[in-house]
């Protein structure tokens, strides 16, 4: 065999030999190159999903305290108004509250006034009852001398000589 042939052999058989020595030893740290990449490449993926997480959990945080602050002004909105309406309806109702005083003390003035005038009332009405009692007796005097004075001119009349006729 020549030199060149046993050599291209030699070189041949080697890579097919080497290919099965070396193949298994390539794939073996090409295997391990592998994995460690995947690792990283997990953690990588963890560690981004973490901070996905934090980022989710910041915006959801945001969120609820956008949300609470919101109910909390809405909240307190209609405290105010509750306190505004609450200020009105006592003002209406100490002004009501007052207006039922006047009207009690004016009630009881008037009934006082009432309690008055009635007494008032009852005292003219006796005064008027005794006055057309005494005016009654009056009248039946003026009726009983009317009468006295009638027969009183028909006793004059009957008195006095009949006036006599001239002559002439």
């Amino acid at each position: 065999m020549d030199a060149t042939v046993l050599t291209a052999l030699i070189g041949a058989g080697g890579a097919i030999a080497g290919g099965a020595v070396v193949g298994p030893v390539v794939g073996h740290l090409l295997g391990r190159r592998m994995r460690s990449a995947q690792a990283a490449l997990a953690d990588a993926q963890v560690d981004q999903l973490r901070a996905d997480a934090v980022r989710i959990g910041q915006d959801v945080y945001q969120q609820i305290t956008a949300d609470l602050r919101a109910e909390l002004e809405r909240v307190r909105a209609a405290l105010q108004d509750a306190q505004t309406s609450l200020a009105r309806t006592s003002a209406e109702a100490e002004r009501l509250r007052q207006r039922v005083v006047d009207l009690e003390s004016r009630t009881a003035q008037l009934e006082r006034t009432e309690q008055h005038l009635s007494a008032e009332l009852r005292a003219v009405q006796g005064e008027r009852d005794q006055l057309r009692i005494r005016l009654a007796s009056r009248e039946a005097t003026i009726t009983a001398l009317t009468g006295q004075v009638a027969d009183l001119k028909i006793q004059l009349a009957s008195l006095q000589p009949a006036p006599h006729a001239p002559a002439g």
